[in-house]
């Protein structure tokens, strides 16, 4: 029980707990073990309860397809984070897929149990809601920031651009100003001739070292460390380009989780704009070339 009460004391809802109360509250939910890939609750599903993340890493991820075999992340929780809130507080149907993305342990809270704990316990249930409250508040902004964000490039896709190359110059240089804090920002296209990755576009706040990337080799996306993030996208199969993102300041694991979808649905949207790119200027050049065979 020592070891169970030090990882409650870990989670930000129960930061103001005694360890008497902890000790209590702990006998109101079970804990499960999840395996990698292991379904926690699937899209549309009913559900009464409330999953706190002891241990691991889940994904909450949108289904794209019917067969459900394509998703969207939505977000990727870990260690001390909270889901399943809104079938808890209203009895909602689940709006999207947990699946645990590494080996996790969780504590489930049913429904009943919670809101005897909260009727019980006011001033410790208090603190819970204010907590909640937060949390959910903190998930709409950034869903909020994500859809402006979005509805910025979706204009940007719709454009005419000479190359692929301007198109990474613009992106870049819109999407920078929805990052909170300081950032740096530099943006590569893929150069088929010489086969090298070019500079585009560069927008620098602070002074700092390279993120000492190696393009030499295989480019996958990822964080280089606390501080820098390489997002690569892919156009007919091979990368078009990357963009790295550089913070003055540390970033936190569950910011990192955060950015991280973000930048998945950056690359996506990226990839297949330059492929649709690349697809006008091969046939303007083609239609060039036709017009130049009927003219000579």
């Amino acid at each position: 029980m020592d070891g169970e009460i030090e990882i409650l004391k870990k989670i930000l809802m129960f930061k103001n707990f005694s360890e008497t109360m902890l000790e209590e509250f702990s006998r109101t939910f079970k804990r499960v073990s999840y395996k990698a890939g292991d379904i926690i609750f699937k899209e549309k599903s009913e559900g009464d309860t409330l999953f706190i993340i002891a241990e691991g890493q889940v994904v909450i991820e949108k289904g794209l397809d019917e067969a459900g075999k394509e998703y969207k992340p939505l977000a990727i929780l870990a260690d001390g984070e909270f889901f399943g809130e809104m079938s808890v507080l209203e009895n909602q149907t689940r709006f999207a897929q947990a699946r645990a993305e590494k080996d996790s342990l969780l504590y489930e809270i049913r429904r009943a149990e919670f809101f005897k704990f909260i009727k019980e316990n006011p001033e410790n249930g208090t603190a819970i809601f204010t907590e909640l409250v937060k949390v959910i508040a903190k998930r709409l902004q950034h869903t909020s920031s994500e859809l402006t964000m979005l509805f910025d490039m979706s204009n940007l896709v719709m454009r005419d651009y000479k190359s692929a190359a301007e198109f990474i110059k613009l992106t870049v240089e819109d999407i920078s100003i929805y990052f909170e804090g300081v950032w740096n920002f530099q943006g590569y296209s893929y150069n088929q001739f010489n086969e090298e990755f070019e500079e585009v576009v560069s927008k620098n706040s602070f002074a700092r070292e390279s993120a000492g990337l190696e393009t030499k080799g295989a480019l996958k996306s990822g964080w280089i460390n606390d501080f820098s993030y390489l997002m690569v996208f892919y156009a007919h199969g091979r990368p078009a380009g990357y963009i790295t993102f550089s913070k003055s300041s540390g970033v936190s694991n569950y910011e990192k989780n955060n950015l991280t979808t973000i930048f998945n649905t950056i690359s996506s949207i990226m990839g297949s704009a330059i492929e649709n790119i690349e697809h006008r200027t091969e046939a303007a050049l083609m239609q060039q070339l036709k017009t130049q065979k009927y003219t000579i």
